[in-house]
C-alpha cells in the first residue's frame, strides 16, 4: 500500500507517478501469478502476469490511479484502491474488487469528504481492512468481502491511525497510531474494535507493523536508536529487540510465509536495496546490488522466491523475481 507523506520513503513504498513503471508486486495464493500496479499512459492500472513473465493482462483501465493490489484467499478476486492523486496528494479514493480473470469490477466503499485506501484481506478471506482518511486523519475500518458492514475500529478523531496488519487467525489487527506527541506507537485491536491497547511506544516512531504468519511475533520499524531499523516483538508486545543493522534507514519489513526470515529495504550508495535477515537477527544479507531503486519485496507462498520492483533499467521500474538468496534476478514485466 502507499504510505503517507511522512513514511513513504521509509516504508519502501512508491507510486507509479514516482517511478514511471511497474510497482507493488503481490503473489497469487497458488504462486503461479503476480499482480502489480503498472503505469499505462498517465495512470496506473492493475495487471496480472505469470510468475515467469509473458503477456500481462490488464484488469482495470482509465483514470484515475489503480493501486494496492491484494489477492483474495481463494485467488479468484483482487481488491485494490482507486485513487485520484495529484502532485503527491490524494484527493479522493475508494476500494474496489475485480475478478482475477477479468471483469466483475465492483466498488465497495464511498468516502465523501475524504478517501479510502486498502490494506489487505483478512487471512480467512472474509473481510477487508482499509483506512478512511478525513481532514488528514486516518481511521481503521473493516468490512465484509462484498463491501457490507463497514465498521470503524478506531473512531477517535484525535488519533491518526494507519498501516494495519491482520493476525494470522483473522481475530486481531495491529496498527500504528500517531497521537498528539507526533510519534507513532503500535496498537492492537480485536477485529470488532474491542480490546484496544498499546503494544509498543517510546519517544520515537514505532510504525509499519507486520504480523508473522505463525502469529508469534510482530515486525516493525523504529527509529529509537537514531534512524529507522527493523525491530521485532512478541505478539503480546514483550521482548522488543532490534534486528537489522544498517547505515541509514531500513524499512518495509515483510515476513516470509514460513516465518523464518524478514525481507526489508535500505539505502546503499544512494539506491534502495532489498535485504533479508533471519527472524533471530542473524544472517543479514543484501540481496540486490544494482543501480536504481529496488523496493516492495514480496515473498512467494513457498518462501523460495521474492518479487520486487526495480528501476535499474532505463525504461523505468519493472517487476523482477529472484530466488530467496538473491540469485537469478530476472525481470518479468515490460
Amino acid at each position: 500500500m502507499i504510505a503517507t507523506a511522512g513514511t513513504t520513503a521509509l516504508a519502501g513504498t512508491s507510486t507509479g507517478a514516482a517511478t514511471g513503471g511497474d510497482i507493488q508486486p503481490v503473489w497469487s495464493p497458488d504462486g503461479k501469478q503476480i499482480a502489480y500496479a503498472g503505469l499505462a499512459g498517465a495512470h496506473t492500472q492493475i495487471y496480472v502476469i505469470g510468475r515467469a513473465g509473458g503477456k500481462a493482462h490488464a484488469l482495470t483501465s482509465g483514470a484515475p490511479n489503480h493501486l494496492d493490489p491484494a489477492w483474495s484467499h481463494d485467488g479468484k478476486k483482487i481488491a485494490f484502491s482507486r485513487l485520484d492523486t495529484v502532485g503527491g496528494q490524494t484527493l479522493s479514493g475508494q476500494v474496489y474488487t475485480v475478478n482475477a480473470s477479468g471483469g466483475g469490477l465492483k466498488r465497495l466503499t464511498t468516502s465523501p469528504g475524504g478517501y479510502d485506501e486498502l490494506f489487505n484481506w483478512s487471512p480467512d478471506g472474509t473481510r477487508l481492512a482499509f483506512v478512511r482518511i478525513r481532514a488528514g486523519v486516518g481511521a481503521i475500518y473493516v468490512m465484509n468481502a462484498d463491501g457490507s458492514r463497514q465498521t470503524t475500529l478506531t473512531p477517535n478523531p484525535e488519533d491518526d491511525d494507519y498501516l494495519a496488519s491482520w493476525s494470522p487467525d483473522s481475530r486481531k489487527l495491529v496498527f500504528d497510531r500517531t497521537g498528539s506527541n507526533a510519534f507513532g506507537d503500535l496498537w492492537v485491536t480485536n477485529a470488532d474494535g474491542s480490546g484496544q491497547h498499546r503494544l509498543a511506544g517510546s519517544s520515537a516512531d514505532e510504525i509499519a507493523p507486520e504480523w508473522s504468519p505463525d502469529g508469534r511475533q510482530i515486525a516493525y520499524m523504529s527509529n529509537r536508536t537514531g534512524h529507522y531499523e527493523v525491530w521485532v516483538m512478541s505478539a503480546g508486545g514483550g521482548g522488543q529487540r532490534r534486528l537489522s543493522h544498517t547505515a541509514v534507514d531500513a524499512g518495509h519489513p515483510v515476513w516470509s510465509p514460513d516465518s523464518k526470515k524478514i525481507a526489508f529495504t535500505s539505502e546503499v550508495n544512494g539506491s534502495q536495496q532489498v535485504y533479508v535477515i533471519d527472524r533471530g537477527g542473524s544472517g543479514q544479507h543484501e540481496l540486490t546490488t544494482s543501480s536504481g531503486n529496488n523496493n516492495d519485496p514480496a515473498w512467494s507462498p513457498d518462501s523460495k522466491k521474492i518479487a520486487f520492483e526495480s528501476s535499474r533499467a532505463s525504461k523505468g521500474a519493472q517487476i523482477y523475481v529472484m530466488n530467496a538468496d538473491g540469485s537469478s534476478q530476472k525481470p518479468i514485466s515490460h
